[in-house]
C-alpha cells in the first residue's frame, strides 16, 4: 500500500465522484467573478439584458450543486474508506498469524485499526479539497495578471514568505501528529492491560496505583496535542501578518487602474474576488495540517499492511492417520529461543501428552505442531506433508484446539459451539460433542440452552473449558490439540472427560498439555520438554524412574482462572508456557 493511493483507493466510487466534484467546483468559482463582473458592466453601460444575465445564474447553480455534492460525498468517501481500510486492516492481521501479530502490542494494533484509519480515511476529502483550493487560488492569480498584470506581479512579493511558514506548518504537525498517535498506543495498551488484569487489581488493591500508571501519558498526549495546535495557531497568525499587506497594495493598484482607465469597475469587482481566490495559495495552513495528519496516520496503517504474511500453501492432505513429525524445530521469540532442535514422531492415532515446568515451551509446541506458528527453522510435517504447503483450509479441517482460556465468538452458545469455517450441519453433532466433553449438563441448566446468548454467561473456568472441549470434539479432525484444556476442572471431571474423550476420539491423534500425572499416565507417550528440547519422547511409566521429569508435575501449576465472567469477544490462543 502507497502512502495516498491505498487510501484514495479504499473510498471507492464515492472518491472518484468526489473528485470530479472537485473538478468542477474550481470552474465554477473562477467563473462566477467574471460573469459577475460582465454583468456589472453592461448595467453600468444601460445594456443588462437576459444575455447578461442567463451567465451568472447558470454559474451559480452550478457552485450550489458543487458545494452540496461535496459536502455529502466527503463525508461518504470518509465513512467507506474507513470501513474498506478496518476490513483491510482485520484480514492482514488474521492472515499475519500469531508470529506476525507479535510485532506489535495489543493497545497499537488497536489503535492503529481504530484511530490511523480514521485518519487515513480522511486522504480523500483532504486531497480533493486541497488540489480544489490550489486550482481556484492559481486560476484567481491567473485572472489577475489577464485584468492588469501589474496586480498579480504584486501578488507575487509575498509568496516566498507565505510559502516558508507552510512547508515549516507541514513539517511540526506531521511529527506532532505521529508522537500523538503513539502515545495513544500507549494509552491504549495499558487500559486493555489493566481490563484483562481486574480481578488481580481488586484483589491486590491497587486500583487507585493502576489508574495512575493507565493515565500516565495523558499529560505527554496533551503536550502533543499543544504543539499541534500551537503548530497552526503560530502559522496562522504570521500569515494573517503578510497577507493584509498584500490585499491592501493590490487593491490601492486596481483602484488606480480604475482612475486611469486600465480597469474597468466590474473588473474592479472581479480583481477584489479574484484576489480573494488567490490569497488562498498562501493561506493553506488548515489543509496542509489535514493533509499531514492523514499521510502520518496512513504511514501507520501502512506499515501493518506491509508485513509479509506466512506464505500460503497449495497443497491437500492425502488419507491418513494424523501422524505428526517435527524435524529440527527452532523457535525464537525477541530474540530469545523458545524451542531448540525438536525432533519428534507421533504415530497417527496416538495419545501423546506434553509435560513440562512452567515455561519449558509446552504451549509453543502446541502451536507449532498445530500449524498457529510457523516454526522459524525446520519443518512440521502431517501424514508427510509439511503443514506450510497445505492450504489454509485444509489445515484448519485438519487440526482441532482446545485451550486453557477458551473464547467465545458470536451471539449465541450455539454460534459459539458450531464457531468455524465450515458448521456442522444440524445439532446431532454439537450435542454428541457436549456429551463427550461432560458439558451437556451445563447447557441444559442455561436459560435458554443453546439459544442462550454469550452476554448472558456466567461460568466457571472449568465449565467455560467443556464447552471449549465441546467446540473441538464436533470437528472431524485428524489432529486434536488440548492446550491445557482441563486445567480448571477437577480430577474427577478431568477423568471422567477424559474417558468421554477416548471414545468419541479413538483413531484420533491427539496433543495434551499435562499438569497432572494421572493425565500423563494415560497417554500412550509423553513428550518432556525441558527448557525448549526435547528431554525425552516414552510412555509415562518409563519416565518415573527420573526424579527431575517427576519434579516436573511438583511445580506450580497456571493459576486457574477461576469465576468466569461472560464470553469474551477475542479468540483465545493459549500463552506461552
Amino acid at each position: 500500500m502507497t502512502r495516498a493511493p491505498g487510501a484514495l483507493r479504499a473510498s471507492g466510487g464515492h472518491g472518484a465522484a468526489l473528485a470530479l466534484v472537485g473538478l468542477a467546483d474550481p470552474v465554477a468559482r473562477l467563473a462566477l467573478p467574471a460573469v459577475l463582473a460582465g454583468a456589472v458592466d453592461a448595467a453600468l453601460a444601460d445594456r443588462l439584458d437576459a444575455a447578461a444575465l442567463t451567465p451568472v445564474v447558470i454559474v451559480l447553480v452550478l457552485a450550489t450543486a458543487c458545494e452540496i455534492g461535496r459536502e455529502i460525498l466527503e463525508t461518504r468517501s470518509r465513512l467507506r474508506a474507513a470501513l474498506v481500510l478496518r476490513r483491510r486492516m482485520l484480514r492482514h492481521l488474521f492472515a499475519l498469524g500469531l508470529t506476525g501479530q507479535r510485532r506489535w502490542e495489543t493497545g497499537d494494533l488497536l489503535s492503529r485499526t481504530l484511530e490511523a484509519t480514521s485518519g487515513a480515511a480522511t486522504t480523500a476529502p483532504v486531497l480533493v479539497g486541497l488540489c480544489a483550493s490550489l486550482a481556484t487560488s492559481l486560476g484567481g492569480l491567473v485572472a489577475l495578471f489577464v485584468i492588469d498584470p501589474r496586480l498579480g506581479l504584486l501578488f507575487l512579493v509575498g509568496a516566498p514568505v507565505m510559502w516558508w511558514l507552510l512547508r515549516w506548518l507541514l513539517t511540526r504537525v506531521r511529527r506532532a501528529t505521529t508522537d500523538y498517535q503513539r502515545l495513544l498506543e500507549l494509552l491504549s495498551t495499558r487500559f486493555v492491560d489493566a481490563l484483562r488484569g481486574v480481578r488481580t487489581i481488586r484483589a491486590s488493591g491497587t486500583t487507585g496505583r493502576e489508574v495512575e500508571r493507565v493515565l500516565a501519558p495523558l499529560p505527554r498526549l496533551r503536550a502533543s496535542g499543544h504543539e499541534f495546535w500551537a503548530a497552526q495557531r503560530r502559522a496562522g497568525w504570521q500569515t494573517g501578518l503578510v497577507m493584509p499587506v498584500i490585499q491592501v497594495v493590490v487593491l490601492a493598484v486596481a483602484g488606480h487602474g480604475v482612475m486611469t482607465g486600465r480597469v474597468t469597475p466590474g473588473e474592479l469587482l472581479a480583481v477584489q474576488s479574484y484576489l480573494g481566490r488567490a490569497m488562498g495559495l498562501l493561506s493553506q495552513t488548515a489543509a496542509l495540517a489535514r493533509l499531514a495528519r492523514a499521510r502520518a496516520s496512513t504511514e501507520r496503517v501502512r506499515d501493518v499492511l506491509a508485513a509479509p504474511p506466512p506464505p500460503a500453501g497449495d497443497r491437500t492432505l492425502p488419507a491418513g492417520p494424523g501422524s505428526l513429525s517435527l524435524r529440527g524445530v527452532h523457535v525464537s521469540r525477541a530474540g530469545r529461543p523458545v524451542l531448540t532442535g525438536i525432533d519428534m514422531d507421533v504415530p497417527g492415532g496416538a495419545t501423546v501428552a506434553i509435560v513440562g515446568a512452567s515455561g519449558a515451551g509446552k504451549t509453543t509446541l502446541t502451536e507449532v505442531a498445530g500449524g498457529l506458528v510457523p516454526p522459524d527453522a525446520g519443518t512440521v510435517l502431517l501424514d508427510g506433508v509439511p503443514l506450510g504447503a497445505l492450504r489454509r483450509d485444509e489445515l484448519r479441517r485438519a487440526v482441532a484446539y482446545a485451550f486453557e482460556h477458551p473464547r467465545f465468538l458470536g451471539r449465541t452458545v450455539r454460534d459459539a459451539l458450531a464457531y468455524a469455517d465450515e458448521p456442522p450441519d444440524g445439532l446431532q453433532r454439537i450435542d454428541a460433542a457436549l456429551r463427550d466433553s461432560a458439558a451437556a449438563g451445563i447447557v441444559a441448566r442455561m436459560p435458554r440452552g443453546l439459544r442462550t446468548r454469550l452476554n448472558r454467561l456466567r461460568l466457571s473456568g472449568g465449565e467455560l473449558q467443556r464447552l471449549g472441549l465441546a467446540r473441538a470434539a464436533w470437528r472431524d479432525a485428524r489432529l486434536v490439540v488440548l492446550d491445557d484444556a482441563t486445567s480448571s476442572t477437577d480430577t474427577a471431571t478431568e477423568a471422567e472427560i477424559n474417558a468421554a474423550l477416548d471414545r468419541a476420539m479413538a483413531g484420533v491423534t491427539r496433543l495434551i498439555v499435562a499438569h497432572r500425572a494421572a493425565t500423563a499416565a494415560r497417554a500412550d507417550l509423553v513428550a518432556w520438554i525441558d527448557a525448549g528440547t526435547l528431554r525425552a519422547l516414552a510412555p509415562h511409566e518409563r519416565l518415573l524412574d527420573d526424579p527431575a521429569y517427576r519434579a516436573a508435575f511438583r511445580a506450580p501449576a497456571a493459576p486457574s482462572p477461576g469465576a468466569a465472567h461472560g464470553a469474551p469477544a477475542a479468540a483465545g490462543t493459549g500463552r506461552t508456557r
